[in-house]
């Protein structure tokens, strides 16, 4: 079985408040996809590690819309043929645009609201996955209003009869914002609370990638999961 995975974390953003966990998180999920999940991973944005000469997320290193769409249609829509199983994680800023109608977005490095640039397109996505061949799909959004991406009926598993998995996890719902950290003493602070959640319920020598949690609800933290 072919798995692919396209794991992004952006730190650095030009008009929004930088951040610290997204690249931390990103790394962290894309080591453990390699080595318990047998996935072949693209990380985004990629940088070269001079100590030990491997492939990271880099801290400080941008993102622009074009290498995200780009990054993305070679994950679900591929040229050639495509694997059995495609994973998509992002972590970093998730805007709401609400002018007459509700949108949502994944913030790239440039983004700029005021000049009408908002970053990708969660609509796009929704189509993307529509229209790709990959037979289980799974997206992870670790970001605000994260939840507006299970948006339309076409997320039922299964796909109507098109033989196609989606799993779908979101770090808030579609009108809510996300915590970049937590302060519980049994999860580690430096993840963001997502991810930090993901990270201590992955099960490495299990065949399953999400395990059962319960969080505290007066921290507003919301996991969605369709499967």
């Amino acid at each position: 079985m072919s798995r692919d995975a396209l794991v992004m974390g952006i730190n650095t953003y030009d008009r929004l408040k930088c951040l610290n966990a997204p690249a931390t998180d990103a790394e962290a999920i894309a080591q453990i996809l390699q080595q318990y999940g047998e996935f072949r991973v693209t990380r985004l944005p990629a940088v070269k590690d001079k100590e030990n000469q491997t492939i990271r997320i880099g801290k400080q290193t941008k993102v622009n819309l074009t290498q995200l769409e780009r990054a993305i249609v070679q994950l679900f829509k591929p040229d050639g043929k495509p694997p059995d199983t495609a994973l998509l994680y992002f972590s970093g800023h998730g805007l709401r645009k609400n002018l007459g109608i509700q949108e949502g977005y994944l913030a790239t490095s440039e983004v700029n609201p005021d000049a009408g640039n908002w970053g990708l397109s969660l609509q796009w996505l929704r189509r993307l996955l529509q229209e790709s061949e990959v037979r289980q799909q799974i997206v992870i959004l670790d970001c605000c209003y994260s939840g507006e991406v299970l948006n339309f009926a076409e997320a039922d598993p299964g796909d109507r009869g098109k033989g196609r998995d989606r799993c779908f996890i979101a770090a808030s719902r579609g009108f809510e914002v996300a915590f970049e950290e937590i302060t519980f003493e049994e999860i580690n602070s430096q993840h963001s609370v997502l991810t930090a959640a993901l990270l201590q319920g992955l099960q490495p020598k299990q065949d399953r990638w999400v395990s059962n949690y319960t969080l505290c609800p007066s921290r507003k933290y919301y996991l969605v999961i369709y499967c």
